[in-house]
């Protein structure tokens, strides 16, 4: 699989997932405002469910923090538990608990920041916006943290509730697979802790 950019206005920068037959899978739209990128993501038919549109979102995600050093990337007017997986597959969440908006913070969100602040003098309105945005940075972390440990009751939650479950039925595989899902976005999001020690 492959992420190419296919439009590269200033503000706004389309991308297809492809796969190794050079089919498009999936399309993805970026409108970027300053640090913020604003993302919309479309897959075809015959490829949903597949797990490609969370692929996309991760390859699109490394593209726009590490290429253009965009801090905040937003999904907006998610609908449905298919949506909410999605963005959490791709490392997302929610800083109001909305299945309709979800976010995902740049690993080195304050690093740049503050590499920023070496550059400006103290008393500019630059320097007084970028202070702003910090402390944005450090309000998302602290919601991005809680994420995850809500999600950590929440699979504690189900394992208990696996435990009780009757044998068959809609219900179980319901919490079988939330697990999993859960087990998933967790391990993602220890990996990129390790990685960043």
């Amino acid at each position: 699989m492959q992420l190419l950019q296919t439009g590269n206005d200033l503000d706004y920068k389309t991308f297809e997932l492809c796969n190794d037959d050079g089919d498009t899978v999936a399309s993805f739209d970026a409108e970027i405002n300053e640090e913020t990128a604003l993302i919309s993501y479309e897959t075809k038919q015959q490829f949903r469910n597949m797990g490609f549109a969370s692929l996309g979102l991760n390859l699109l995600k490394n593209v726009l923090f590490s290429d253009f050093n965009i801090l905040f990337l937003e999904l907006i007017n998610l609908s449905g538990d298919y949506s909410r997986k999605v963005a959490e597959n791709a490392g997302f969440f929610s800083p109001s608990h909305s299945i309709d908006y979800y976010i995902s913070l740049n690993p080195d969100a304050e690093i740049i920041i503050e590499e920023l602040f070496e550059q400006l003098d103290s008393s500019s309105t630059e320097y007084r916006k970028k202070q702003n945005v910090y402390n944005k940075v450090k309000r998302l972390r602290a919601c991005e943290n809680r994420s995850k440990e809500e999600l950590k009751r929440k699979l504690k939650q189900l394992l208990q509730e696996q435990a009780i479950v009757l044998e068959s039925g809609y219900y179980k595989k319901h919490i079988e697979d939330e697990i999993n899902h859960l087990h998933n976005i967790l391990g993602k999001s220890q990996d990129n802790i390790n990685k960043k020690r």
